[in-house]
C-alpha cells in the first residue's frame, strides 16, 4: 500500500492556510495535511514532518529534492483584489501560475503522489 502523502501548508494569512488545508482534506482524505502553527518555523516543520508537498509563501530549499513546492505570492493590503500568483516546482518540474487556485495545489499533490509510487 502506498504511503499517504504529507502536505504542509505554511501560508499567510493563517485563515488562507486553514481554508486551503480544509479543501485539500475534503478532496484528498487520505492525505496528511498539517498547517504551520504561528509559533513554528518553516525549516523546523520541514525537518520534523518531511512533507511531500509544501504550500508556502517562501521556499528556503532546505528540504530534500523529492519535495514539491507551491510558493504563493504574499498578499499585500495595498494590492486590492490582485490575483495571487504561484511558482510550482519539484525535481526538474516547474510551472508559473498567475491566478493560483485549489485545483493547482491538488494537481501538484497528484503529481507528488505519482512520485511516491
Amino acid at each position: 500500500m502506498p504511503e499517504a502523502p504529507r502536505v504542509l501548508v505554511a501560508i499567510a494569512p493563517s485563515m488562507y492556510a486553514e481554508v486551503l488545508a480544509f479543501n485539500i482534506a475534503q478532496h484528498r482524505p487520505d492525505a496528511e495535511v498539517k498547517v504551520l502553527g504561528p509559533s513554528e518555523q518553516l525549516e523546523d516543520a520541514l525537518k520534523r514532518l518531511r512533507p511531500h508537498i509544501v504550500v508556502a509563501n517562501r521556499d528556503p530549499r532546505t528540504s530534500s529534492e523529492e519535495t514539491f513546492w507551491v510558493v504563493l505570492d504574499e498578499p499585500r493590503a495595498d494590492d486590492g483584489l490582485k490575483r495571487l500568483g504561484a511558482q510550482i516546482s519539484a525535481d526538474g518540474y516547474s510551472r508559473s501560475v498567475q491566478d493560483v487556485r485549489t485545483e493547482h495545489v491538488l494537481a501538484a499533490l497528484e503529481r507528488a503522489e505519482k512520485e511516491l509510487v
